[in-house]
């Protein structure tokens, strides 16, 4: 009996290793084996043997345990593997830090757009053979925990034997992989890290680890983190004083979608008539939100090149403050961590913001950051005065980022739910950069009568295509799409009659001309530079600066 329940135990561990490792990537491995270049029926054995040792040893180590936490913990590797399935096989997404952390947010209401009753069928009919078997198989305290010298040396063999049949055909590969780039004189991501991030569970499992580590980094720590204004000069320009500076922080929208870029669509009626408006040919730094908040307000090279994105200096926004500059911050998201970093002397989150009497019973919209806006400059009538908007601007679900007003391409894709078309995302996808560039005339229209300059720079890009629509994608492997972003730069008459503004806006002009690439890195720079500021010792970067005259 005893070597029966300890069967049973080990039946079960093997059962998981070949259902999770094997069956719920079998789509995985069939694109993977489409898009491989070279010994492509060895790869894919290889990557199968590596993903059912990796489960059947984590599985194992699992069993280590006592039976009720062993069921525990092997039940939420098994929802969770069938989760992230979900869209790894219907939508074609790669689980990674970027997905991770957008998923772990406490901006529920993005993530819930995701999520519909099709994703909780799917978890409830794929998780059930195996959570019927974790639960019902015998598994008694003692089988699991007995301690004799002879049970662990067997498990501990398994474990071994396990690690190294995950380990050696991968370290294998990457050996083959390293001598055809040295032939092909190209250089290639590890091979082991791309299956790692290509497969279930290792995907999810090696994100969450970033994220709790990036969690606890004590580089998150603003009081360790480099001080730019505590190590350089900035000196303000004259007019200073009355000066209005507007941040708006885009979401998923990609230039190439956008009429002002050359888009095939006239989508943006608004930025096409605006003359004071420069449209520069951007690039993100990365593919995430919480990514990129990291990386695109910094020095170059403020963020770590890990793919949490740790942050090692302070951001553009604090400088400002430590010049002198009071802000605000208000927000159709729920970034908390990075509203802190600006240091804002106050921000208003869209829960607040929608609890206002004015926004009583109307849906979330990034309109009402235009009225914030309005109430901001009331409270600061002399300016020297930064605003921050984050918005909502093109986050899937599409359709609901803007209102049936707005609804000018047709059909849309009306719901998670719903298998949509690629005409139907790029409809509702081109109809909310519609709304952006609505939204962003009315606040232009706040302005325009004061000393003001607007930046507006998208978060990342977007892919879409066959009922697909994230972004997320590790940035060593993400398509272009998702760092494809359009940046902007509008002044107001009034900042422009200053020669040196108007100087410098030329500059802008002549970027935007030419389409000169531009990327996130830059943004601090370039934000200091076009206000106006200089630094005699090195806290602007001259050649990072698109208003300096190089």
């Amino acid at each position: 009996m005893r070597k029966l329940l300890q069967l049973s135990q080990l039946k079960i561990s093997l059962f998981i290793a070949f259902y999770i490792g094997i069956i719920l990537n079998i789509p995985i491995l069939f694109r993977r084996y489409q898009h491989l270049q070279y010994d492509n029926a060895l790869s894919v054995g290889i990557e199968v043997l590596a993903l059912f040792s990796l489960v059947f040893f984590l599985t194992m180590l699992l069993s280590l345990v006592g039976s009720t936490v062993y069921r525990v913990l092997v039940s939420l590797v098994v929802v969770s593997s069938v989760a992230a399935s979900y869209y790894m096989v219907l939508y074609n997404v790669d689980i990674g830090y970027g997905i991770l952390a957008a998923v772990m947010t406490t901006d529920v209401d993005l993530s819930k757009e995701s999520v519909g009753y099709h994703f909780f069928i799917w978890v409830i009919l794929v998780s059930l053979i195996p959570l019927a078997l974790i639960w019902l198989a015998p598994m008694p305290e003692a089988a699991l925990r007995r301690s004799s010298a002879r049970h662990i040396s067997r498990k501990g063999l398994l474990i071994l034997a396990a690690a190294l049949c995950c380990w050696l055909p991968l370290k294998l590969m990457g050996q083959i992989q390293d001598r055809h780039d040295r032939e092909s004189n190209r250089t290639m991501a590890s091979y082991g890290g791309v299956v790692a991030g290509s497969y279930s569970p290792s995907n999810w499992l090696s994100a969450l680890g970033m994220l709790i580590y990036s969690s606890y980094s004590q580089a998150e720590d603003s009081r360790k983190l480099f001080d730019p204004a505590e190590h350089f000069t900035y000196a303000p320009p004259k007019d200073v004083n009355d000066l209005y500076v507007v941040f708006i922080i885009g979401e998923s929208a990609r230039r190439d979608h956008m009429g002002a870029y050359g888009y095939r669509r006239d989508n943006t009626p608004n930025l096409d008539k605006e003359k004071n408006l420069a449209l520069l040919q951007g690039y993100s730094c990365d593919t995430s939100t919480k990514l990129s908040l990291r990386c695109m307000f910094v020095r170059e090279g403020g963020a770590s090149e890990a793919p949490q994105r740790t942050l090692k200096e302070m951001n553009v926004f604090s400088v400002l403050k430590k010049q002198g500059f009071s802000s605000e911050l208000f927000s159709m998201q729920s970034e908390a961590w990075f509203y802190n970093k600006v240091m804002a002397d106050d921000y208003a989150l869209r829960e607040t913001i929608q609890a206002e009497k004015r926004n009583a019973g109307q849906p979330v919209d990034d309109m009402a950051l235009v009225a914030e806006l309005r109430d901001s400059m009331a409270r600061h009538p002399d300016g020297r005065h930064l605003i921050v908007l984050h918005t909502k601007g093109s986050h899937y679900m599409y359709t609901e980022r803007y209102p049936r007003a707005f609804a000018r391409y047709q059909p849309e894709c009306q719901g998670i739910d719903d298998a949509c078309s690629t005409e139907e995302l790029v409809n509702s996808y081109d109809n909310s950069l519609l709304y952006t560039d609505y939204f962003l005339k009315q606040v232009f229209d706040q302005l325009r009568d004061r000393q003001a300059i607007v930046f507006y720079a998208s978060d990342h890009g977007e892919s879409i295509s066959e009922n697909m629509h994230f972004h997320g994608t590790p940035r060593d492997r993400a398509p272009i799409e998702q760092r494809t972003v359009p940046i902007m730069v509008w002044a107001s008459d009034g900042f422009l009659r200053e020669s040196d503004h108007q100087a410098a806006f030329s500059r802008l002009r002549a970027m935007a001309a030419a389409k000169t690439p531009v990327f996130h890195e830059k943004l601090y720079d370039s934000i200091l530079g076009c206000i106006g500021f200089t630094s005699p010792d090195g806290g602007i970067v001259k050649p990072h600066n698109w208003c300096q005259a190089q």
